[in-house]
């Protein structure tokens, strides 16, 4: 990480940062301007608007710009401004000297090349920072005393390099930090998250299953009612395990009332879910539910494809007379087919293997 990353992401995430930073920029260049122009009683001309405009300008842009580092173009117009600021003043350049005040042009466009150092700009700051000396120079004429006078700029912009020299491995060892609490950040909300959700199972296991456990427990034979309502427990338990993404409320009451009329339900889900747009999410649960309640008899396998398959879900609702297959797909479009068979024939659904009864319920049903 460099100095110009971190600043980049500091003025593009915080208008309210980026402001400041402009406000006092543009503060501090009219401070300069218009204390070299009193010092050297210059008269004001539209030259000097113009060059002040160029200033303007480099600055706005050198701050404007987020991107990390900055833009080529930008960085190139930033160092440009300096010394074309200078030769559009060049008849007052010799009178800021003779004043012994601050070329204001070299001078504000010594912050914007400072700035453009920090940028991550290095090579055409400094090039910008050699060609606004230059330009000084060449408006002041080449007497002794102008090239040290002249070097103003060159020790803004060499204060700032310093400055990020040292910085880099200050702010990139707090980039590091920053990742690293980051990342524990999110492990631990992935913790709390799965520890959540395991207290949430667990209670509702224990809301559900324990009373019947213990009803089992008791070791007194279990009525027929309480037998089936160990199958249904049974069947919803194994839903949610199964098919997570539809066992919502309103689909296991849906599977709960088809088990109660004699309907084989099978619910399995490979994740496609996770993945679909909220919108046929829905709609997959609401077909299921549906199907569920609009069949009598027979069998229903509703499958939850993996997320690279063309359709999304299948609902198989399989009888002796026909099987009607229903198809969502990743764009919320419900295709059916019919297929008639013969009540010899047995409906084309795929085997599942034979699961075991929990212990507690096997008892149950075996009294």
């Amino acid at each position: 990480m460099t100095v110009d990353g971190d600043l980049g992401r500091v003025l593009s995430g915080r208008r309210s940062t980026m402001a400041t930073v402009i406000l006092f920029m543009l503060a501090t260049d009219a401070a300069v301007m218009i204390r070299s122009v009193r010092r050297a009683e210059l008269p004001l001309s539209a030259t000097m608007y113009l060059a002040a405009a160029l200033v303007v300008a480099a600055t706005l842009v050198v701050i404007l710009d987020t991107a990390a580092p900055i833009h080529t173009s930008s960085a190139i117009f930033v160092a440009a401004a300096g010394p074309l600021a200078t030769l559009t003043v060049h008849e007052q350049v010799s009178a800021q000297l003779h004043a012994h005040t601050n070329v204001w042009s070299a001078y504000t466009a010594s912050i914007a090349l400072a700035i453009l150092v920090v940028r991550g700009r290095n090579l055409v700051a400094w090039c910008g920072t050699a060609a606004t000396w230059l330009a000084v120079v060449l408006a002041a004429g080449s007497g002794p005393t102008v090239y040290v006078q002249a070097i103003v700029p060159l020790v803004t912009v060499a204060v700032a390099a310093t400055f990020s020299a040292i910085m880099r491995p200050t702010l990139r060892s707090l980039h590091d930090l920053e990742i690293e609490a980051a990342a524990r950040a999110a492990k631990q909300a992935r913790l709390d998250a799965q520890n959540a959700e395991r207290r949430r199972q667990l209670d509702r296991l224990d809301r559900l299953a324990r009373p019947m456990l213990e009803r089992i427990a008791t070791a007194v034979p279990c009525t027929p009612e309480e037998r089936e309502e160990c199958r249904l427990l049974e069947a919803e338990l194994r839903d949610e395990l199964r098919a997570p993404q539809l066992s919502t409320a309103d689909l296991l009451a849906a599977a709960r009332a088809a088990r109660q009329r004699g309907i084989e339900v099978i619910l399995l889900d490979d994740g496609g879910l996770a993945t679909a747009a909220p919108r046929t999410a829905t709609l997959v649960r609401d077909v299921v539910i549906r199907e569920l309640n609009g069949t009598e008899r027979g069998r229903v396998t509703v499958r939850v494809l993996p997320p690279a398959r063309r359709n999304l879900a299948t609902v198989l609702v399989a009888d002796n007379t026909r099987n009607r297959r229903t198809e969502i797909d990743h764009d919320g479009t419900v295709t059916v087919t019919l297929d008639r068979t013969t009540t010899d024939e047995q409906p084309s659904v795929p085997a599942l293997p034979a699961e075991p009864t929990p212990a507690p319920f096997k008892d149950c049903a075996a009294q």
